[in-house]
């Protein structure tokens, strides 16, 4: 049984909580699978995320598309994926920085290949967040606009 009373858990909800679970439904509206995301010691721990999902994150921020589709998993197209998306984010929260760090799939431990996402500001979360509304507000009216066009002759 809680020792919270109903009512006064209910409101102990802080920014840091709200954001962060607002990031995480946003992240997964777009299809994005951001299992690590968690409330760290005043900051938002994005954790571990696949290079696919880092590179449509990068897309999503406004990252210009890659030039070449190859293996993603590879050191070369790795770094640029970060690259991508250390910029994009830096665009995106006015100067923030999002540290970034390349794991290779492990055949001992039967993980794939993964970029862990650094901890980042509640400020930069809530820009995160902003950015990621945006786009998805962009894509809704796209969405709609091409659903009123008539059909191509």
């Amino acid at each position: 049984m809680s020792t919270w009373p109903d009512d006064a858990h209910a409101h102990c909800t802080t920014p840091l909580h709200e954001t962060t679970d607002a990031l995480r439904t946003a992240l997964r509206d777009h299809g994005l699978d951001v299992p690590g995301l968690s409330e760290g010691q005043g900051e938002v721990d994005l954790g571990d995320v696949t290079v696919t999902t880092a590179d449509r994150l990068a897309s999503l921020l406004g990252a210009p598309v890659r030039e070449t589709e190859r293996n993603s998993d590879e050191w070369p197209e790795v770094r640029q994926v970060m690259r991508r998306l250390g910029a994009a984010f830096k665009a995106v929260t006015g100067g923030g920085f999002l540290d970034l760090y390349f794991h290779h799939d492990c055949i001992r431990c039967d993980r794939d290949s993964a970029i862990t996402l650094s901890p980042i500001s509640l400020p930069e979360a809530q820009l995160l967040l902003s950015s990621l509304s945006r786009t998805a507000s962009l894509s809704a009216q796209t969405r709609e606009a091409t659903a009123h066009q008539p059909p191509a002759p």
